[in-house]
């Protein structure tokens, strides 16, 4: 499997006993129960001294890093801990469970101020400036259209949205 390959190969590289490691995407294409015992097996290295430095598509696994490089086409956007860069996101996200799902996100995002809309599952992850003072005009273009909300929240920002609200431009 995918798995036994990546920790097949993680394993031949340590025969060496290194003291930085290169990781490039290493859970790429892997299943779910191998991606958490591949992240056992790089924690249990940190303990050891191993530096590691992984590169990632995935946001939930950069959130497990001590300090994440954030980058958009070969370019240098941030460098920090996870927590601090969650905390550049400029404006709010609202989190927001609606039906039909599809016609939410469509209509959301042609408001002037939604910076952006992303789903996650049942949810829509929308970028806004203000969640207090923007959340009612949006509940209510959405109700307008017979778009059923289910449940509306101000949501903390993970590292994919901050990502995605600094290639929109949002961070400056």
């Amino acid at each position: 499997s995918g798995g036994m390959k990546q920790k097949l190969a993680l394993a031949c590289t340590l025969i060496h006993t290194p003291t930085v490691l290169f990781l490039d995407e290493p859970t790429t294409g892997v299943d779910p129960v191998s991606r958490r015992d591949f992240w056992k097996i790089l924690y249990s290295l940190l303990k050891e001294g191993v530096t590691l430095l992984v590169s990632t598509p995935y946001m939930d696994e950069a959130e497990r890093c001590n300090r994440v490089a954030l980058m958009d086409k070969g370019q240098l956007l941030l460098c920090d801990t996870p927590s601090a860069l969650k905390q550049r996101m400029r404006g709010d996200l609202l989190e927001i469970i609606a039906r039909p799902q599809r016609q939410a996100k469509e209509l959301l995002s042609e408001l002037p101020e939604v910076r952006g809309v992303q789903v996650f599952g049942d949810r829509l992850h929308v970028w806004v400036g203000d969640v207090a003072s923007e959340e009612p005009a949006l509940l209510s273009a959405l109700s307008e259209k017979q778009i059923t909300v289910t449940s509306s929240r101000r949501a903390v920002p993970g590292l994919e949205d901050v990502f995605v609200s600094m290639v929109a431009g949002g961070e400056g």
